[in-house]
């Protein structure tokens, strides 16, 4: 017989994380609070800042006309060149089958350049007003784009796959010949690669491993290899000869960067990916090394081993949202060889909270500036089916058409009590007041989980004076004006347990979700040992 109701109000306290199991144990405390550690799931979603999970902006195709016959986007970026007239200009240029291809701004892509190798991985660096191109294939030499020409680039230029502009030179790797060689131009001369001032590092050569990614970052290079043993490397100095003359300084061995366009900036510290998938940080590295315990995936370190595809993951990119404090990093799961999956990196709490972005087709992702949306920085994704698409739009569908099925289960928890039954005899969700309905569920113990009850998330009066949306379809809007934030109670949740579980989604077209809380009223019943 239940003999003492208690009311519970849980908020959420971390992200998506695979490795710690499905249930937490977790114990109000003296008002009835408790703080969800993890999810088991968040799909397709955000973190705002009292940790609420809230659903992703949707999609617009930035091209109307499907590029190189919709082939994969291999690589996109934002390409700025300032010139001599005080504005700078803005093109944006990706790769797919075998072109090159640049708009205006504009969303209307045309070729550049012809007869590259198709699913040739490219990498971007931006140095003397010119976008300089590297690529994988052993067959395609370093390009140079100046916004209107697009060229080889002179000098004698390596075959490199990859380049980075520090201290006024452009350095490069991934020659195919000549794996641990770190190449670097002339003083401000991206075409002088054989001159007096300019010249080559060799970087632990016949080490097993080959040179897989350049960071500039704090002063110095950072130079990763990989992709078997692993190891980082600083390079100091600033020229090849006299007082500050380039040096190596080893920092790390037996981890290293899976490639290039995997390594990120956020914070104040620079993020990469190894060859297994996980993901760390040269501050983490420089303060445990490569103890695996300190990595930023460490959360979702088995989502990893069991879905990425290893064989590709010099395929994956990372691109960061300053505003949103988000890094996307694409990836191929499961048998994807090309990227499948987007792993969603928020870190606008102090610690790392992670999700997945299944709704996104990318390939490859990049940070563009907006001039749609008020010169926002924005990410931008390369698909697999020959669009590029700006993400974070207000609408939240995909390219206006189709729903984004946004998912939060949280672990079970007991209360600190698994001997005693508890009945659940009412509920609350805490929302701010969003377009469309969220259907809420909850699974006691092993049984099934109850019928998802659908609960609204209109109120009277936001900004239109209706009830179910918002001035120019905008919930953001509604934020900024003082949206309400309400709980929705369900009188008709009910189910005896010992551990429960809770399940939100929202899965219709232009439907948002933006969940602070959830409240539960419990009666506390006897001790019970009987196994279900």
């Amino acid at each position: 017989m239940a003999t003492k109701k208690q009311i519970f109000r849980h908020s959420f306290g971390g992200g998506f994380a695979s490795d710690f199991g499905p249930s937490a144990d977790i114990v109000p405390n003296a008002s009835g609070d408790v703080v969800f550690p993890f999810l088991v799931d968040a799909e397709n979603v955000f973190y705002e800042l009292d940790g609420g999970p809230h659903k992703i902006g949707g999609t617009t195709k930035l091209n109307s006309s499907v590029i190189a016959s919709g082939a994969e986007i291999m690589g996109l970026v934002d390409f700025w060149r300032m010139g001599t007239g005080g504005a700078g200009t803005q093109q944006r240029v990706v790769h797919a089958g075998t072109v090159i291809m640049a708009d205006a701004a504009n969303g209307t892509f045309a070729n550049i350049r012809t007869g590259r190798t198709e699913d040739a991985i490219p990498s971007y660096c931006t140095f003397d007003d010119q976008l300089i191109i590297g690529s994988t294939s052993t067959t395609d030499n370093p390009q140079a784009y100046d916004g209107t020409t697009c060229a080889d680039l002179g000098g004698t230029a390596p075959r490199f796959s990859f380049s980075c502009a520090h201290k006024n030179r452009v350095w490069a790797a991934g020659v195919a010949g000549t794996p641990s060689r770190l190449h670097y131009s002339a003083l401000l001369a991206e075409d002088d690669w054989v001159g007096a001032t300019a010249g080559y590092i060799d970087i632990d050569p016949n080490d097993g491993d080959r040179i897989t990614g350049l960071a500039s970052h704090k002063n110095d290079l950072f130079v990763f290899k990989g992709p078997y043993y692993g190891s980082i490397h600083r390079i100091t100095g600033s020229a090849p000869t006299g007082s500050d003359a380039f040096a190596r300084i080893p920092f790390i061995r037996g981890l290293g960067c899976v490639w290039q366009n995997s390594i990120f900036r956020f914070r104040d510290d620079v993020g990469f990916m190894w060859s297994d998938g996980s993901i760390h940080s040269l501050n983490s590295t420089a303060s445990y090394g490569d103890y695996s315990e300190a990595a930023l995936s460490r959360p979702i370190h088995r989502y990893l081993r069991e879905h990425a595809n290893f064989a590709y993951l010099n395929r994956c990119w990372a691109a960061t949202n300053v505003q949103r404090s988000i890094v996307l990093i694409t990836i191929p799961i499961d048998a994807g060889t090309f990227c499948n999956q987007i792993l969603a990196m928020d870190y606008s709490h102090q610690d790392i909270r992670w999700a997945l972005w299944p709704a996104y087709n990318a390939n490859c992702v990049a940070s563009v500036i907006d001039a749609t949306d008020n010169s926002r920085t924005k990410l931008y994704i390369g698909g697999r089916d020959g669009y590029v698409r700006r993400t974070d739009v207000s609408n939240r569908s995909i390219d206006a058409v189709t729903s984004i099925a946004a998912k939060v289960t949280t672990p079970y928890t007991n209360y600190g009590s698994t001997f005693l039954m508890k009945t659940l005899s009412g509920a609350a969700v805490g929302i701010a007041q969003r377009v469309g309905d969220i259907a809420f569920g909850w699974q006691c113990d092993t049984q099934a989980q109850q019928s998802q009850t659908v609960v609204s998330q209109a109120g009277g009066n936001i900004l239109d004076g209706s009830a179910t949306g918002f001035t120019l379809d905008d919930p953001v809007l509604g934020l900024l004006g003082g949206s309400e934030y309400i709980d929705r109670f369900i009188e008709e949740a009910s189910g005896e347990y010992r551990s429960i579980q809770f399940q939100a989604t929202q899965n219709t077209v232009d439907g948002d979700m933006e969940l602070h809380s959830i409240s539960t009223m419990n009666e506390i019943g006897s001790v019970s040992m009987e196994n279900s």
